[in-house]
């Protein structure tokens, strides 16, 4: 530092990022202050317009006369052509034409049809981002003052013809409130009348509702019913079926039958003639035979009848024993008897002759009918065939047709039944909306009611004032209106009063916090560029990682603290408000104290890589901390970050210092700001160890490439694993054997594993930059994932290349001898968290070891002194 270029570039490291705070605190001071220089051409083409209510009417002319007199905007007045030029130009912002018709327009509202009156506006917003919001808000206030200018000449017209009437104000008064009595009292008639009505279709729409319900029961029968001939109708069908099934095995079946019993009949036919001849011809033999046995019977019984009647006096001879005489009387009369039944048998077999006879003639007769009723039945039966043969198919097409037309009645029954499913919904639907509207008329009746009261309750009111109002001259002092008054009161009938809380005064104090606190990061930036992250370890022993870490962290911290103090003084200087200078040059001091911890372990940890998300972080944190425009405007991936940027916190706190602190904010934003700079700062001295070969690789391809600057990085760790030195020192062919082994598979695919994650990351971001592209509302979503997928990339190449070196340092160890094995075995066990430092070869071989002494460290490249 004895150099006094360093002097001149320190205070250039602090007072140079002051620079963009002071220039744009001062540039955006109070823009507002010059909106006359943004100029808007007025075109005025209305032809103006009259109405017995506003008189002459010229809306644009008054508009013009009251733009000259405003000098919040640059209003020119110029021709449509001029003025479609002076836009496209750039010359002016916007124009505003005020049409042919637009007062017409006005009074169309009165005397109809209405016409929207309607104003062109042009906007130029090419050739600024905010200058035409500032245009559009100069246009919606020339859109309320035309709308008050309106508002002024009516309500000047109308109490101006107020003034005039005068006197005749209490006449006409008194005609209106009998008028009105009258109206009123005749309303209140009518609505009684209604009331009447409507309570006599309420009682109708009651008295419909059981009507419904009765609807809603035939229907539910008219559905059985419907669902039971439906049934039946099925049954119809399956009956048919069966019928004609039947049918055919009957015509079958009785032709069958015909044919045999047609035979069967003639055969039984000529059996039974023959078997009644035979019985016939052997009953008259037998009649024949039974006549001449009974006719010889007789006789003989005749002739034993004379021998009785001559023996009968042969017992009375006196010259026989009376012995012989008695057994001869009783011979004769067992004779006697004998011989008068066998005349009795003669008797009956004569009768059975006869009935054999009449038997004999009966047989000859049912022979006779038995031939006779044979032919009959035959002819009949050819007759029943015939008959049959014609009748049965024309029955079978008969039921076929029954079936069908069941079929068809199923279906109309089911297309019934819905319609009947639907009438019993629509029945519903109109029993509840009976139930509604009779509920309606019910309140409505009510409603009528109070009206009805309401309105002979102001018949009396307004027959009141007319009595009351009758002869007083009180109404004639509307001759005394102050006519500008009223058309004031009317074209703004209400004014808003502004309170500011935590007020701040300009726009460039209200911007100071985001400038303030872009100008910490950048120059915490800046500093991490110009000076170099590594110590300058010569002549100091037994150093450790955290202690460098701090040490250069102090280092930089001294000139963070100044740049912080050179732009907090310089902002006060310039008239930033604040409630407290002390309290607003800490929190700025501080600020710039916690940016520094964050891009001071982005840049230490991953180096160049660091410096890049430091950048990505800057342009991230601009809208995503919410300094121009609140957090909810933006799109969601910025709501999302918001509350894990550094800047969100720094920015809230330094508004607290200058618009006024409140319960506690100031106070969460600090802690949340200093846990975040005491988190990146330990993350950065533990990190700054275990990635520091991750950085040696970097450095070392961009020192290859030749175009970008890079940085010799102090290998920082022991300079083997102990394990590894462990087993050199066992088995030094075997660990050189299984080392090559390796170390030549990574090189084989060390090379693709890193074109394949190019090419994987590549085709991510296309593929986002397309979903970007049709989805214009996420862009800032598919931004940020484009930058997570750039930084993993990155990364895995980075590990890939950090494996890479560690197998070739790991290599290294074959070509050292079992003394420096033990040498570097006893170091690192004595001093396990001292670091050592190391140069790397140019060349992509493994590193070459410095002969330096235990604990001591040797600078590679330039040293750095500070």
């Amino acid at each position: 530092m004895r150099t006094p270029t360093l002097w001149i570039l320190a205070i250039g490291v602090m007072v140079t990022p002051a620079l963009y705070s002071w220039v744009n605190v001062a540039a955006f001071w109070d823009p507002y202050k010059n909106t006359q220089n943004i100029g808007v051409a007025v075109v005025n083409e209305d032809t103006g317009a009259a109405s017995d209510l506003t008189g002459p009417l010229n809306v644009g002319e008054q508009l013009v006369d009251q733009l000259r007199d405003n000098d919040k905007l640059g209003w020119r007045f110029l021709s449509q052509d001029e003025a479609d030029e002076a836009v496209r130009r750039g010359d002016v912002f916007a124009a505003i034409t005020v049409p042919e018709n637009f007062s017409a327009s006005f009074i169309s509202l009165f005397e109809g049809p209405y016409n929207q009156p309607t104003l062109r506006y042009q906007v130029n917003e090419k050739i600024s981002a905010i200058g035409p919001k500032i245009t559009d808000k100069g246009a919606n206030t020339l859109e309320q003052t035309i709308g008050a200018t309106f508002n002024e000449q009516v309500a000047s017209a109308a109490t101006q013809q107020l003034k005039n009437s005068g006197g005749k104000l209490s006449d006409r008064l008194q005609d209106a409130s009998t008028n009105s009595a009258h109206s009123f009292g005749q309303t209140a008639d009518t609505v009684a009348g209604s009331r009447g009505e409507l309570d006599q279709v309420s009682e109708r729409l009651a008295g419909a509702r059981p009507t419904v319900a009765g609807a809603k029961d035939t229907l539910d029968s008219v559905s059985q019913t419907l669902s039971d001939a439906e049934k039946a109708l099925d049954n119809v069908q399956s009956i048919s079926s069966d019928v004609q099934g039947q049918l055919t095995s009957f015509s079958d079946s009785a032709l069958d039958a015909y044919l045999q019993g047609t035979s069967a009949l003639a055969e039984g036919s000529a059996s039974a003639n023959a078997a009644v001849g035979n019985v016939s011809g052997e009953l008259e033999g037998a009649l024949g035979r039974v006549g001449a046995a009974t006719r010889g019977a007789e006789a003989a019984t005749q002739q034993a009848d004379q021998a009785l009647e001559q023996l009968q006096s042969l017992p009375s001879n006196p010259g026989l024993p009376p012995q012989t005489a008695a057994d001869l009387r009783q011979a004769l009369s067992g004779l006697q008897e004998r011989n008068a039944s066998n005349s009795q048998v003669l008797q009956d077999l004569g009768g059975v002759q006869d009935s054999a006879s009449t038997t004999l003639d009966s047989l000859r007769d049912a022979s006779q009918a038995l031939k006779d009723a044979t032919a009959q039945t035959q002819q009949d039966s050819r007759g029943l065939a015939d008959s049959a043969s014609t009748a049965l198919p024309a029955l079978n097409s008969a039921i076929s047709r029954v079936g069908a037309t069941a079929g068809r009645l199923s279906g109309s029954l089911a297309s019934q039944q819905t319609l009947v499913e639907q009438a019993k919904g629509l029945l519903d639907g109109v029993d509840k909306q009976l139930g509604q509207a009779q509920g309606v008329l019910t309140d409505f009746s009510e409603d009528l009611a109070n009206i009805e009261d309401s309105l002979r309750t102001a018949r009396i009111d307004v027959l009141g004032l007319g009595r009351a109002v009758a002869g007083d001259s009180i109404l004639n002092t509307v001759e005394g209106l102050n006519t500008d008054e009223v058309a004031r009161f009317m074209s703004s009938p209400a004014q808003m009063e502004s309170h500011a809380v935590f007020p701040v005064q300009h726009y460039g104090s209200g911007m100071s916090s985001l400038f303030t606190s872009l100008t910490l990061w950048i120059g915490a930036f800046m500093l991490l560029v110009i000076f170099r992250t590594e110590v300058d370890p010569k002549g100091i022993k037994n150093i450790t990682v955290a202690k460098a870490y701090f040490a250069r962290f102090l280092l930089l911290a001294v000139f963070a603290i100044g740049q912080a103090l050179i732009v907090s003084i310089g902002n006060l200087a310039i008239g930033v408000e604040h409630v407290s200078a002390l309290a607003y040059v800490a929190t700025t001091v501080a600020i710039g104290l916690c940016y520094l911890s964050i891009v001071y372990a982005l840049v230490s940890t991953f180096g160049h890589v660091g410096r890049g998300i430091a950048v990505v972080f800057a342009f991230i944190q601009i809208p995503g901390a919410s300094g121009l425009y609140p957090i909810e405007m933006t799109p969601d991936f910025f709501r999302v970050v918001h509350p894990l940027l550094p800047l969100t916190y720094g920015i809230a706190a330094m508004r607290e210092t200058v618009g006024g602190f409140y319960d506690g904010h100031y106070v969460r934003y600090m802690a949340t700001l200093i846990g975040m700079a005491a988190v990146a700062y330990l993350a950065g001295s533990f990190l700054r160890r275990a990635l520091s070969s991750v950085n040696l690789v970097i450095n070392d391809e961009l020192a290859k490439g030749g175009l970008i600057v890079d940085e010799k990085v102090h290998l920082v760790s022991g300079r083997y694993r102990i394990n590894d030195l462990l087993v050199a020192l066992q088995d030094r062919s075997t660990f050189e054997k299984n080392n090559q082994s390796r170390w030549r598979s990574l090189r084989e695919n060390s090379r693709i594993a890193m074109l394949i994650t190019i090419a994987v990351a590549a085709l991510l971001l296309l593929i986002l930059g397309a979903a970007s592209y049709f989805n214009e509302e996420e862009k800032a979503i598919f931004f940020g994932l484009a930058c997570l997928v750039t930084l993993l990339a990155v990364g895995i190449i980075c590990f890939i290349e950090y494996i890479n070196q560690s197998l070739a340092r790991t290599g290294h160890l074959a070509e050292l001898s079992e003394d420096q094995l033990r040498e570097h075995l006893r170091e690192q066990s004595a001093h396990p968290h001292a670091y050592r430092l190391e140069e790397r070869d140019e060349d992509a071989g493994p590193p070459r070891e410095n002969q330096e002494q235990t604990g001591e460290m040797e600078q590679s490249g330039q040293g750095d002194k500070a």
